[in-house]
């Protein structure tokens, strides 16, 4: 018995949402980025409040 193979490949019919979820992703990332920019300027942020925040989320 042989296993038919097919040299055409076949449209899906699923749409692939994988970019949208890898930039979605991304810019995620950029606004949690700049949100602890714009944290680590106040006043009684100090430089060891920022390590252990990046160490322990």
């Amino acid at each position: 018995m042989a296993i038919a193979h097919h040299s055409v490949p076949m449209p899906s019919l699923v749409r692939s949402y994988d970019g949208v979820i890898i930039i979605g992703y991304m810019a995620f990332a950029v606004v949690m980025l700049a949100a602890i920019y714009f944290a680590s300027g106040g006043p009684s942020f100090t430089d060891a409040d920022l390590s252990s925040m990046a160490m322990m989320p």
